[in-house]
């Protein structure tokens, strides 16, 4: 963590300033909403939070400028989120449309390659990238890039309507007439399509045509759908400052105070998805599951497909013991979005804890494919191959996990407890589980490490030295707790002072 901040403030210092608009003549409420999100960010700069935080409510704040069109506030905190989390498309890619606002085509050309680099499947990205390039003259770049966009989303209006732009710009008056009839068959309200369509009838010498369109012709363009701007034009409804209160407040463990904004924030936008799922987590935090229960139930009736509603809902009915209701909420998660890895792992669970181990052990297999890193997925996997008897195969899955993930405690600890005391003695390794155990012990002295260190010794035959970690085991116990654990660890520590075969 020290590193990690360190790092954040060294990158802080190189931070663009972010000029202050002007907020005369605004709504009193807006002023105030920027003004508080303006202020929540100057405080987080001082404080030592964790980076994502930062992140998120400074990207917050840019998104109220670009919201409110403060665009020359907006471009240069964009900037700084992108330095912040450059590995996060979202924050190039809002860059880009503020730069593309302000006539900078150069510099959204690069932000919008930025973001593409990162998430090669945002087709607004695409049709908007194709629009710099197309107002560039650089054609042939513009039709490649639009025609990936509609090679992704068939129906895009907008990819259409550039496209027939492109073919325009070049004479090829039947190709801009197609692409532009089928925008506008996609897009009827977008009457400002009629003037080029118009051009690409009379180019064809079709005036009758001609003249129909450009009687037509309007102001109303076509724009991509974009998750993204939407998301980011629903700021100006009041609940932004509410929702970044409530995260630092979740932060810090102050969940009461968390579920206090993100209430506030669901009061000011009831239909807010976002706002109901987070003020579920606070409420769950907080000892509330039943408030956090309907808030989930409300998301999900305002949107049906949230995969995020549905993976907390599921897990929240786990939680209560309700195994049949939350395996429904966490298939569902997992089939709306196939690569989320915890979900699957929530889902694997479940269903080991309902008597489903076959179904159980795909979703494990599913789940460290997508995230080998994901130590919660190794174990579920290894502890429920042991349950089953089929040791073989959970001992290979815990070297491929340990191979995976050397670093990881959790891991070796699991490890060397498996090579140390596995029912099926062929498959132990006592030296092994002695290195193992050694170096968890290491870098983390607790009861239950000592005791892992004091099994593997036994097994590698080691009875004298096994006896002396019970010993500093039991003593770690009597000050960790519970007592129960004592009488267990008391009766270990006999076998292995008595010599001989003390191997568990």
């Amino acid at each position: 963590m020290l590193k990690t901040l360190l790092l954040l403030a060294l990158m802080a210092a190189d931070l663009k300033p972010i000029p202050h608009p002007s907020l005369s003549g605004l709504d009193p409420e807006v002023a105030a909403q920027l003004q508080d999100a303006r202020a929540l960010v100057d405080g987080l700069m001082t404080q030592q939070v964790p980076p994502e935080e930062l992140t998120d409510t400074y990207g917050e704040l840019c998104r109220l400028y670009h919201a409110y069109g403060f665009l020359d506030s907006a471009a240069p905190c964009y900037a700084n989120v992108v330095q912040l989390a450059p590995r996060d498309f979202r924050w190039s890619y809002y860059l880009g449309r503020v730069l593309q606002d302000q006539g900078k085509l150069a510099e959204s050309e690069g932000a919008y390659r930025r973001a593409l680099d990162l998430q090669p499947a945002y087709v607004p990205a695409k049709v908007h990238l194709g629009e710099i390039l197309l107002a560039g003259n650089r054609t042939d770049e513009a039709e490649a890039v639009l025609g990936q966009a509609l090679a992704a989303d068939a129906k895009n209006a907008a990819a259409e309507a550039a496209l027939g732009e492109v073919f325009l710009s070049r004479r090829q008056y039947a190709e801009a007439a197609r692409h532009l009839e089928a925008a506008l068959a996609a897009a009827p309200a977008a009457d400002r399509l009629h003037h080029p369509l118009g051009l690409a009838y009379r180019g064809l010498g079709d005036m009758d045509k001609a003249r129909e369109h450009l009687e037509k012709a309007g102001k109303v363009g076509v724009k991509p759908a974009d998750p993204l701007t939407d998301e980011m034009e629903a700021l100006r409804q009041g609940s932004t400052v509410h929702t970044l209160r409530g995260r630092v407040a979740f932060r810090f463990g102050r969940y009461q105070d968390a579920a206090a904004e993100f209430r506030k924030a669901v009061e000011a936008q009831p239909d807010s998805v976002p706002a109901r799922i987070n003020l579920a987590a606070a409420l769950a935090e907080a000892g509330d599951r039943k408030g956090a229960v309907e808030q989930l139930r409300e998301a999900l009736r305002l949107a049906p497909g949230n995969a995020t509603a549905h993976f907390n809902l599921g897990t929240l009915m786990a939680l209560e013991g309700q195994a049949a209701g939350a395996v429904v909420h966490l298939q569902e998660a997992v089939r709306i979005d196939p690569n989320d890895a915890p979900a699957r792992i929530a889902l694997a669970e479940v269903l080991a804890k309902d008597g489903r181990p076959g179904e159980a052990l795909a979703q494990y297999e599913k789940a460290v494919g997508l995230a080998p890193q994901e130590e919660r997925g190794w174990l579920g996997e290894a502890g429920l191959l042991v349950d089953l008897g089929r040791l073989k195969e959970a001992k290979d899955v815990l070297e491929t996990a340990y191979g995976n993930l050397p670093t990881s405690g959790l891991i070796a600890h699991a490890f060397a407890r498996f090579l140390a005391s596995c029912p099926d003695l062929s498959l132990r390794e006592g030296r092994r589980a002695v290195e193992l155990a050694s170096k968890v012990y290491t870098a983390m002295p607790t009861s239950t490490h000592a005791e892992t260190a004091a099994l593997a010794l036994a097994e590698a035959g080691n009875c004298e030295n096994a006896a002396e970690w019970q010993k500093k085991a039991i003593e770690a116990a009597r000050k960790e707790g519970p007592p129960e654990r004592i009488k267990e660890m008391e009766a270990d520590l006999k076998r292995y002072e008595a010599g001989g075969a003390c191997r568990p």
